[in-house]
C-alpha cells in the first residue's frame, strides 16, 4: 500500500481527495460505483467470528466468507467498522487484535499490509489527501453508576499515508467515536459534544465543541447533508444539526437513535438521513426496530421499515435501496434490501453474524 499510495498522491488532486473524503463516513462517493456492497459481519467480541459478505446489486446475489474464500483464512479479529478509502481500498477496523486489514473490495484479496501501532480499541478512520485518522477508545476507562463505562482517554491517532507511520496521538475527551473529514477541518464525535478541529500540518487543535443546552448524552455518528450542513446523533437525544461556518446548532430533532451504536448515514443527494433503532425488554431481548427516514429539508421524520433486531442502516448510491440485516450474534443473519420510498422488500439473503455495516463501491 505504501507505494501504491504514494503514486496515487501524485496523480489525484489535492482539493479532490478532500472533497470525496468529506460527504460519508463508510467512504468517497463514487460516481464510477460498480453497485457492489461490502457487508460487515462483526461477529461476537473477542471470539474473532466476524466476516464479510459481497453483495452483488446487479444480480441480487450474495457471496459470504469472502475474505476466506479469496486468502484461505479468517480475519481472525472482530470487525467494528469499515471504510472505502478515496484510493479505492477496503480498510476494515478492527479489535481482539487492534488493527486496520486493507483489502481489494472486489476480490477480498488482503493487501498485504496493516496498521498495527498506535490502535487501542480502534473505532472508525477516515482519509485526507495525506493523512489517515482513527478514532480510539483506550484502555482507561470509568465505571459510571448505571454500571457502563467511559473511556475517558480516548484519542486519534494519525498517520501518514505515504508510509503508513504513527505521527501522533492527540487526546480527543471520551468515548470517541465517528468522525468526517470537511472543508479542512476534523469533526470528531466524543461523549462531550462535537469537537471541531483545525488541522495544522500533522496536528489537530480543538477550536470548539458543539452540544444543544437541552441534549445530555454524548456524540457517536457524524453525517453532511445535500446543503452542506452538519448532523450528529446523540442516542438517547436525538439529532443535531449544525452550520459548519460558524458551529452554531440549527436545529434538533427528537427521532429515536440506537442506543449501542447511534449510527446514521444519507442518501447518495443528502436530501434524507436514514438511521435505526431496537428496543428491548427487561430480559434484554430485542422487543422492536425501526428504521427512520428523516427529510433535511423539513426536518421531520418517520418509520421507513420495522423488524426485530437491526444492528446497522446503509443506502445504496446507485439504486437508493435501504440495506439493513434481521441481525443474530448466534446464527447467520438475514440481510433486508427495502425501497427508499416505501420500505417495500426488494430482496433478503442469508448473511454473517453479527451484520452491521454495509460499504458501497
Amino acid at each position: 500500500m505504501k507505494k501504491n499510495l504514494f503514486k496515487l498522491f501524485l496523480v489525484i488532486p489535492a482539493a479532490a481527495l478532500m472533497s470525496v473524503s468529506c460527504t460519508k463516513d463508510n467512504g468517497p462517493d463514487n460516481e464510477d460505483n460498480k453497485g457492489k456492497v461490502l457487508i460487515i459481519n462483526q461477529g461476537n467480541f473477542t471470539e474473532q467470528s466476524s466476516s464479510i459478505s459481497l453483495y452483488d446489486e446487479n444480480t441480487n446475489q450474495i457471496q459470504n466468507r469472502f475474505y476466506e474464500t479469496a486468502n484461505g483464512v479468517s480475519i481472525g479479529a472482530t470487525i467494528n467498522t469499515g471504510y472505502i478509502t478515496p484510493f479505492g481500498e477496503a480498510a476494515l477496523v478492527c479489535n481482539y487484535p487492534d488493527k486496520v486489514v486493507f483489502l481489494d473490495p472486489e476480490t477480498g484479496k488482503d493487501k498485504g499490509y496493516s496498521i498495527t501501532e498506535g490502535l487501542v480499541s480502534p473505532r472508525n478512520m477516515v482519509c485526507s489527501d495525506s493523512y489517515t485518522y482513527i478514532t480510539n477508545w483506550d484502555s482507561d476507562y470509568t465505571v459510571l453508576p448505571s454500571g457502563t463505562w467511559e473511556f475517558t482517554k480516548s484519542y486519534v491517532a494519525i498517520y501518514s499515508n505515504s508510509n503508513l507511520a504513527l505521527l501522533r496521538k492527540v487526546l480527543v475527551g471520551s468515548d470517541a467515536e465517528g468522525l468526517l473529514l470537511y472543508d479542512g477541518k476534523l469533526y470528531v464525535a466524543v461523549k462531550q459534544g462535537l469537537q471541531v478541529y483545525g488541522i495544522e500540518g500533522t496536528n489537530i487543535v480543538l477550536e470548539a465543541t458543539v452540544k444543544p443546552a437541552n441534549f445530555t448524552n454524548g456524540a457517536r455518528h457524524i453525517v453532511v447533508d445535500g446543503y452542506n450542513k452538519i448532523w450528529v446523533s446523540f442516542p438517547g437525544d436525538g439529532l443535531m444539526r449544525m452550520n459548519p461556518a460558524n458551529n452554531e446548532v440549527i436545529s434538533t430533532l427528537n427521532v429515536p437513535v440506537d442506543g449501542m451504536d447511534g449510527y446514521i448515514t444519507t442518501d447518495k443527494s443528502g436530501d434524507n438521513i436514514y438511521t435505526y433503532c431496537t428496543t428491548f425488554d427487561a430480559t434484554y431481548n430485542p422487543d422492536e426496530a425501526n428504521i427512520y427516514k428523516v427529510n433535511v429539508a423539513n426536518n421531520s421524520f418517520g418509520k421507513l421499515f420495522t423488524g426485530t433486531y437491526f444492528y446497522g442502516v446503509g443506502v445504496s448510491p446507485v439504486t437508493g435501496d435501504v440495506f439493513t440485516s434481521e441481525v443474530s450474534f448466534t446464527s447467520n443473519s438475514v440481510l433486508k434490501v427495502v425501497a427508499s420510498s416505501d420500505g417495500t422488500i426488494r430482496n433478503s439473503a442469508t448473511a454473517g453474524i453479527g451484520t452491521c455495516r454495509y460499504l458501497f463501491f
